[in-house]
């Protein structure tokens, strides 16, 4: 199988990260002598503090920090022992006042996170089914990557989608014992809420339900002493609930508590969690602090704390109805989404209201899907009423101004969030006149190949001939491709031009071979599971340059983007490729704020050479070696013929041998191309054949299947069959490479396209290797991270 290199999505995530650092809205440093809550000093500017998740305000109160002063003093700053053992001396008074507020026993852990993990391997056990909804806290999805090491199916269902859940409960009830559905109570960055009621009735109607709730966002400010909202629907927590709250955030100390409705299972998690076994408990000071927060949710001053919060919360609520803001979820929270869709126009409000003495958090990737940016707003009870006021009165002021200046509009920010579209028909003033044809036969072929054809594997008449053939196919054919191209112009002068195809994908086309093996064994029953339409620049035939922008400007290039994500926004594919990009950090910028995710491509391979050069003196030594040693040696072993027509019996057996190879081969895993594609290669004059023989015999064992650009004067191998031989395989496949070279030479041209894959091999005959990047836009990641859990 040839060998890739694929995306590192820690990467991708650690670059959007540092774009957003550069923006100055992430990483900041708070410069106060001491807080309380109310405001932060961030930059040499005093700040209203709109972004804690301390909602009652009881992390400043003096009674917790009293408690915790006190406790460093008598009991020293830690305990450093496992609770396994032993618990320091105030574990005990906070156990019971937690089990006086839910109810029942409770198990304290050190926090949320190690909470899961440590919980969800002992309460599934093997065979079972776990259902996580798609925005379920991603502490509780990593502590469910566990689980498929004992044999548990893990799925994914789209956010609150019931009829979807059911629909896997029907599935799998006849044959597992219990199914999970995890989910949080309050979604800690678009405040809505999880259908409780309707969760439960659904454990009336299928006993196989169990249920596991992230109460993290909803501990403190709802419920009876507190309990949180998912507490507040039940009078005890019954055999098939597990609940996992807070003692940080709102609770206003540190920790995390577990409510499991199974008394045998409390006790086995009790006994033995994992890290809540061997991490350290919690600190004397956080225990105390805790014990003081109980104490506050024991009495009837949590419901005081609790009315004012509801009131900010119904202010919050009402300013930003009257101001007709997009706020994606009004479950009344105290977390407000603001939805902005691209990065950039929440970047640039983010800094509007520090400017103005506000600080907020952007909402980015990966805590919400790239185009689903904005800001997260929260409200507490640190907040003055004419705090919220100025603040929801101030982002009114310059959200227009923001949308403007980052090209953005409402109506793209509702269609990203699937709320209501409005009717916005305004566009931004642009001096580019966009021009678009259906097909390349309505461009001049000598602008194309000035601007493209000069930079690809394929000139015009190279993507004449894709165009006729896949968009000939059948549309229900899997390789049809329809074709669009646009030109951007400026006094007559083009200074953009590219061609965009729709086809289907596979959304693992780049994922590794063994996320691939996983799914296609699935697609074995279901061939087109994880497969949808997308938009590529040029297609995934192709290869080079694929968007002229001229003198690489990054300004023309803006107008590029925002017209085609405009034109595409309006059709219902999901998914839009820029593909083959080189490094370039302003570029790369540009496309993150427009919302796009960086994936790096497999590296490709040019050959160059000056045609008075003998090939062998472009090698290093090393690779003379190589070509003395595994190359030269073989050049007899096979018979190679570089011919420009095959006969029917010839191109059935080049055929099967590209068959084999791409149904062996997952390491770039697109669809397996059409008999009827080969048959049009070779009717047409550009394309010629690279065949093998064994001495003594007509039997094709290898063809590569090249074209041949006359524009560039490149001679282009774009696929390849091979035998299967073991022992021969590699030996053939090298004969192959330099076969295509020496082919090239003899026809007096200096380029070859080698396309991806294999590139150690093409490095050894003296071929440049080049990185490669698409940036892609998702408006709906449900596929995508559907596919991540096939890589564990």
């Amino acid at each position: 199988m040839a060998k890739i290199n694929h995306n590192n999505p820690f990467k991708t995530i650690s670059d959007l990260i540092e774009n957003a650092k550069e923006q100055h809205t992430v990483h900041l440093y708070a410069e106060d002598s001491f807080l309380n809550g109310n405001s932060l000093q961030i930059k040499g500017k005093k700040c209203w503090h709109f972004a804690t998740t301390g909602y009652l305000g009881l992390e400043q109160d003096i009674r917790l920090k009293s408690a915790g002063a006190e406790a460093i003093m008598k009991y020293g700053t830690q305990f450093p022992l496992s609770k396994t053992y032993i618990s320091h001396p105030l574990y005990a008074e906070l156990e019971a006042l937690l089990k006086q507020m839910f109810g029942q026993e409770v198990i304290i852990c050190k926090n949320s996170t190690l909470a899961h993990l440590g919980i969800i391997p002992q309460l599934v056990d093997y065979d079972e089914v776990v259902i996580l909804d798609h925005q379920v806290h991603w502490s509780v999805q990593q502590a469910c990557s566990m689980l498929k090491n004992k044999g548990c199916v893990v799925e994914l269902v789209r956010h609150n989608n019931l009829e979807q859940l059911e629909t896997l409960l029907i599935k799998y009830r006849r044959t597992k014992k219990k199914i999970w559905y995890m989910a949080d109570g309050i979604y800690s960055m678009f405040g809505d809420r999880a259908p409780i009621e309707e969760l439960k009735n659904l454990c009336k109607k299928y006993s196989e339900l169990h249920l596991y709730f992230d109460d993290v966002h909803g501990m403190s400010w709802k419920g009876t002493h507190g309990t949180g909202f998912v507490k507040a629907h039940f009078d005890v927590v019954p055999p098939n609930v597990t609940i996992v709250a807070t003692l940080s955030k709102t609770f206003g100390a540190s920790g995390a508590v577990v409510i499991c409705g199974d008394a045998i299972k409390h006790n086995e998690i009790k006994n033995f969690g994992g890290p809540l076994t061997f991490s350290a408990q919690l600190e004397p000071a956080a225990v105390a602090a805790a014990i003081a927060s109980a104490k506050i949710h024991l009495s009837e001053e949590i419901y005081k704390l609790q009315d004012t919060l509801n009131h900010k919360i119904a202010l919050a609520n009402d300013l930003f109805t009257k101001y007709d803001l997009p706020i994606i979820s009004f479950a009344h929270t105290p977390v407000f989404y603001l939805g902005t869709a691209l990065p950039q126009t929440a970047f640039n409000l983010a800094n509007y209201l520090h400017a103005e003495g506000f600080f907020v958090n952007p909402g980015i990737y990966p805590a919400v899907p790239m185009r689903n940016a904005g800001l997260r707003i929260t409200v507490s009870n640190h907040n003055a009423n004419e705090q919220i006021t100025d603040l929801i009165t101030c982002i009114a002021h310059h959200f227009q101004e923001a949308l403007n200046k980052t090209n953005n509009s409402r109506n793209l920010i509702e269609k990203a969030f699937k709320i209501k579209v409005s009717d916005d028909k305004t566009d931004a003033e642009t001096k580019y006149v966009l021009k678009s044809w259906n097909s390349i036969s309505e461009i001049e072929e000598e602008l194309w190949n000035e601007v493209l054809g000069n930079e690809n594997a394929l000139d015009y008449q190279g993507f004449t001939w894709l165009e006729k053939t896949f968009n000939s196919l059948d549309t229900s054919n899997i390789n049809y491709m329809s074709f669009k191209y646009y030109g951007w112009f400026l006094d007559n002068e083009c200074v953009a031009l590219t061609a965009v195809t729709e086809s289907i994908w596979k959304e693992d086309v780049l994922a590794t071979a063994f996320v691939s093996d996983k799914v296609e064994q699935i697609r074995k029953e279901n061939p087109l599971f994880l497969c949808a339409k997308a938009w590529s620049i040029a297609s995934p035939f192709t290869e080079g340059k694929h968007l002229y922008i001229k003198d690489n400007d990054t300004k023309i290039l803006e107008v590029v983007v925002d017209d085609l994500l405009k034109i595409f926004e309006a059709t219902d594919v999901n998914k839009f490729f820029f593909r083959d990009f080189d490094l370039n950090k302003k570029e790369e910028q540009l496309f993150f704020n427009k919302g796009l995710v960086k994936i790096q491509m497999p590296d490709t391979c040019i050959f160059k050479w000056n045609r008075e050069t003998d090939i062998t003196k472009l090698l290093s030594k090393k690779d003379r070696r190589h070509f003395k040693n595994d190359i030269r040696p073989f050049i007899d072993v096979f018979d190679l013929k570089s011919k420009k027509y095959l006969n029917n019996e010839e191109l059935d057996d080049a055929y099967k041998l590209y068959a084999q190879v791409k149904n062996n081969n997952l390491a770039i895993n697109n669809f397996m191309y059409d008999k009827k594609v080969f048959e049009a290669m070779n009717a047409h004059q550009n394309w010629e054949f690279i065949v093998a023989t064994l001495p003594n015999t007509d039997k094709i064992i290898g063809c590569v299947f090249c074209y041949v650009n006359h524009t560039n004067k490149s001679y282009n191998p774009i696929l390849i069959g091979l035998f299967d031989d073991v022992e021969l395989r590699l030996k053939l496949y090298r004969q192959l490479l330099y076969k295509t070279i020496t082919v090239a030479q003899k026809m007096e041209f200096e380029t070859v396209f080698l396309g991806f894959s294999a590139v150690f091999e093409k490095k050894k005959l003296g071929a440049q290797s080049y990185s490669k990047f698409a940036y892609v836009l998702v408006k709906e990641n449900f596929d995508t991270d559907q596919l991540s859990n096939f890589e564990n």
